[in-house]
């Protein structure tokens, strides 16, 4: 008997009152954001049902509520935003387009041609010095030379290293074709 007084309660509270919450909403958010902030008004008002007051002063009460359940919905957006741009922020960055992409690729492999090329004393001190990034002071304690000395030796292997990639950047990419009766 309880059950069906408080759900006969419930009702006419909805349907005196739930025009004007709905109304409430309507006024400061977005129609769906409206109609799911007033069904949770409504939630709130069926649980705690024994503590809305009776009268003109329900309407009242429903407002509090609604203000609190705008006043949440709005945290909870403000954080949904504030985690989106942190993640946004440690998104890594995308990988380059495909074609920047091969012609790098392509870049670094004849690279590595050209360093193959090369006598192994200049691969050695070029790895060191590039890829390594080994000061000069300690490739010269790795080879048995001065700073100075390395120095040379990675100059020299260097302009060695772009004159055989200039040479094979330049070099025809294949034969040309002669036509029948052409002589070479």
């Amino acid at each position: 008997m309880v059950e069906t007084a408080a759900a006969e309660r419930f009702r006419r509270l909805y349907e005196e009152h739930h025009r004007a919450v709905l109304a409430y909403f309507l006024r400061r958010t977005d129609r769906d954001s409206a109609y799911e902030a007033t069904e949770d008004v409504f939630v709130v008002a069926w649980r705690k049902l024994d503590a809305v007051p009776d009268g003109e002063m329900a309407l009242a009460w429903l407002y509090t509520t609604a203000r609190n359940v705008l006043a949440n919905q709005r945290r909870k957006a403000a954080r949904f935003d504030r985690l989106k741009h942190r993640l946004i922020r440690q998104l890594p960055e995308p990988p380059p387009e495909p074609e920047p992409q091969l012609i790098q690729t392509e870049e670094h492999r004849t690279a590595l041609a050209c360093l193959a090329g090369l006598s192994p004393a200049d691969q050695e001190v070029l790895r060191l010095a590039v890829w390594e990034e080994l000061p000069h002071a300690r490739i010269g304690e790795l080879l048995g030379c001065s700073a100075q000395a390395v120095d040379v030796r990675v100059h020299r292997a260097l302009k060695r290293l772009a004159k055989a990639f200039d040479r094979s950047v330049h070099r025809p990419v294949g034969r040309q074709s002669l036509l029948p009766g052409e002589t070479p």
